[in-house]
């Protein structure tokens, strides 16, 4: 059973995502992913008006007579999301970061969903903490929100190989592959190196404002939610200088591979990152 609140916030999230979406989302969306290829669908005679590429050579030696390949295009594209509900998440100023990517991956599965695009969701930790597979319709999209914002994780720390492990077992087609995460790992496991060479991945990042803008000018004694250890945690300028750097590098890596992320924070107009996020991406496809 929900409780009130909760119901509250699901019921809220999907109204505002779903004016996001109509205003300003759905266009980049279907601009941006356009469906899986193309999947054969029959051979016939070559015509003059026909692109001598298409020409099946096996068919022709056989038949002694041209023959070219017709294909259609994969409408359907399957979205996968891959959310980070390690205990770190918990933690925001504005918000708490998990119920940023709540909100986040209701955006993208509102737009599959009018897209006619499957969505899954896969819920991490340091281990699989809940999959669900990918459907359509309104009920899974309340589904995807109340998982996210429900989520009671088993896991205490971060291990990003573990879910591109499992994508990587269950996804045998090429999918388009949602990664929300705080990013606070310290490098990208090969599993994530070779899921970008077989899907289509968009990491989203949400930063949270607190953790590079002081709220005080000493030390502050911090409790890890994810360790359970205590640190002394310096505010000064070298410190949060070092933390943009932090951020700086997990950029670099991603553009190394080819992949252009999304950053987020954590803030009162979060979504419109998002929307920034999804125009860049537009943008960078047309060049």
């Amino acid at each position: 059973m929900l409780n009130e609140e909760l119901l509250k916030k699901i019921r809220l999230i999907e109204l505002n995502v779903k004016k996001k979406v109509e205003n300003y989302l759905q266009g980049s969306y279907n601009t941006l992913f356009k469906g899986q290829g193309l999947e054969f669908q029959e051979v016939r005679e070559y015509t003059r008006n026909d692109d001598a590429r298409l020409i099946d050579w096996n068919v022709t030696a056989r038949m002694n007579k041209p023959y070219v390949k017709l294909y259609r295009e994969e409408r359907e594209l399957t979205v996968m999301v891959i959310a980070d509900v390690s205990p770190s998440t918990l933690y925001g100023r504005s918000f708490g970061i998990r119920e940023v990517m709540a909100t986040i991956a209701a955006a993208i599965t509102f737009s599959a969903i009018k897209n006619s695009d499957k969505v899954g969701l896969l819920l991490f930790s340091d281990r699989i903490e809940q999959y669900i597979p990918p459907r359509k319709g309104r009920n899974h999209l309340l589904t995807v929100i109340r998982s996210l914002l429900a989520a009671e994780p088993s896991g205490k720390g971060t291990e990003t190989d573990v879910p591109f492990k499992f994508l990587n077992k269950v996804m045998k087609r090429k999918t388009l592959t949602f990664f929300l995460s705080d990013m606070l790992f310290d490098t990208l496991p090969e599993s994530f190196v070779v899921n970008a060479s077989k899907h289509e991945i968009v990491p989203v990042g949400i930063v949270d404002p607190s953790s590079y803008t002081p709220f005080t000018d000493g030390a502050v004694s911090t409790l890890d939610p994810e360790t359970g250890k205590k640190h002394l945690l310096d505010f000064s300028l070298s410190s949060n200088q070092k933390f943009l750097h932090f951020y700086g590098k997990k950029n670099i890596e991603f553009r190394r591979l080819g992949i252009t992320p999304i950053w987020v924070e954590n803030k009162e107009n979060f979504m419109d990152d998002l929307i920034s996020g999804f125009k860049l991406l537009k943008k960078g496809r047309k060049c």
